[in-house]
């Protein structure tokens, strides 16, 4: 009894299954004739943002005494992030972001002899 009903089972689910649904050459083309589209306003909207925050940017350096830093989190989020929308980021598998994320919050492991032991571990353990 145990047999059939396994029978029965995988015979239903093997029945029941279907390919997964392809993306058609209309579909892609649809999202490449958005995506330049969009690329029409979003690059000089990006080129823009990015001049403005670099001169923002650099009075907040000079305004900060010459504090790199302090430039660089002005300059980083207006000059990284997405430059050129594609098909991807239509399709929604990849996010548009027009303000990047600032350095990424993980330890380098250049210039450290022994793991646990470079600067990074002594601001941020607990």
């Amino acid at each position: 009894m145990r047999r059939l009903t396994a029978a029965v089972v995988l015979l239903g689910l093997v029945a029941s299954a279907r390919p997964a649904s392809a993306i058609t050459q209309g579909e892609e083309a649809g999202r490449a004739l958005a995506a330049l589209g969009l690329n029409i306003f979003y690059i000089p909207a990006k080129a823009v943002m990015a001049v403005l925050g670099m001169v923002a940017g650099g009075f907040v350096g000079v305004a900060t005494g010459g504090d790199e830093r302090a430039s660089y989190a002005v300059l980083v989020p207006v000059t990284s992030g997405t430059w050129f929308v594609t098909p991807d980021h239509i399709e929604g598998s990849r996010p548009i972001e027009f303000f990047g994320s600032d350095y990424a919050d993980t330890p380098s492991e250049l210039g450290q002899s022994e793991p646990g032991r470079g600067s990074y571990d002594a601001m941020y353990a607990m």
